[in-house]
């Protein structure tokens, strides 16, 4: 099954991806991909699909990948110039060591392979608010705000979230350049939980909108504090040239 919502940013990652393979048969691992891809259905048949993952239930309803895995993404090392493509889409923020996971990435990716992760923003406005919260009130706000009434039962949202402190993009980007990846698209954008709300419950939306209004007053605009979630495509050079051009979108 692949997600049926599609942001301007996420869009711009798929048409690089449609551009970079242009239609081949490509290998893609998606790390801790579960039952959902956020890549194109047109794009996955055409691709031959390993999906890893820790949660058993997660892997049971996947319909889509050619290869199923049980396993740590953390952990699992797959021989070198496996892949063409991975996909790590909010997964990163519920690890222990997310380091090394990108680490085996690296590893596993051929030469010219990329690297597409989609990730919660720690420095965010959601994410402070997901750090300091237990994971009771995050399970409270997907089943009584979000209206998800599947939430906090087994293989389910929302997982448990760590953020280790290589997650806020300015640390990823440092990390995966000294091991050696390009950045090749990075994006910070607002993710679909602001509509939501806005849409399931206005009154708590307007009170959201007007509390985020106010933090990013007293940040002097510096940033905007509802961009919770951020991608990054990186690629993994075939020389020991390191790139580090950034493509990005207003």
């Amino acid at each position: 099954m692949t997600s049926p919502y599609v942001n301007p940013s996420l869009q711009t990652v798929h048409q690089l991806l449609k551009t970079r393979f242009n239609g081949k048969n490509i290998r893609i691992y998606e790390a801790g991909g579960g039952s959902m891809s956020f890549l194109q259905s047109s794009f996955l048949d055409k691709a031959d699909v390993t999906v890893l993952d820790i949660d058993e239930i997660q892997l049971k309803n996947n319909c889509y990948a050619d290869k199923k895995i049980l396993g740590d993404i953390q952990t699992y090392a797959f021989p070198v110039n496996s892949f063409d493509l991975i996909v790590c889409y909010d997964v990163i923020e519920h690890l222990n060591a997310p380091d090394e996971a990108i680490r085996r990435f690296f590893e596993s990716l051929a030469p010219n392979g990329l690297l597409f992760v989609g990730a919660p923003n720690p420095k965010s406005f959601s994410g402070l608010i997901t750090k300091l919260t237990p994971h009771w009130v995050h399970v409270w706000f997907y089943r009584y705000i979000l209206r998800v009434n599947s939430a906090g039962q087994p293989g389910h949202v929302p997982f448990r979230t760590i953020f280790h402190p290589i997650v806020t993009p300015s640390s990823l980007i440092d990390f995966c350049r000294k091991l050696g990846f390009r950045i090749v698209y990075f994006k910070e954008y607002q993710g679909d939980q602001y509509s939501r709300v806005r849409e399931q419950r206005p009154f708590v939306g307007i009170l959201l909108n007007a509390t985020v209004s106010v933090m990013n007053a007293l940040t002097l605009w510096r940033r905007d504090l509802k961009n919770g979630n951020f991608h990054i495509v990186l690629e993994k050079p075939a020389d020991d040239n390191v790139g580090h051009h950034v493509q990005s979108v207003a």
